[in-house]
């Protein structure tokens, strides 16, 4: 018998967390977008001459919160030029930790 507020025992005795899952499932999926997104922009930045290019534009606003979590992360003692390469760094160990987290944690 379940208690109250607790999840209900699978067979093998593990209790079943689909929430959990679908929730660090959703949480990897958007740390991997903004990776990819990063990585877009660096490319980008080679070939786009006008900033007021609306790909461009997107391309800022959609990396612009995990940039300002690496400059608050540094505290500012990282250049500029480099802080793509450190929201990648600090994104990636992310991703890891809550692959290992959701690993441990589900059956």
């Amino acid at each position: 018998r379940a208690r109250r507020g607790l999840p209900r025992r699978a067979r093998g005795g593990h209790a079943t967390l689909p929430t959990m899952g679908v929730a660090l499932q959703t949480a990897n999926f958007l740390l991997a977008t903004a990776q990819w997104l990063i990585l877009g922009r660096l490319v980008l930045r080679f070939f786009i001459r006008n900033p007021q290019n609306a790909v461009w534009q997107m391309f800022l606003i959609a990396t612009d919160p995990p940039y300002r979590v690496s400059r608050i992360l540094t505290g500012g003692r990282v250049p500029e030029n480099w802080i793509w390469l450190v929201s990648l760094l600090w994104l990636m160990v992310a991703r890891i930790v809550l692959t290992r987290l959701a690993a441990s944690l589900l059956p």
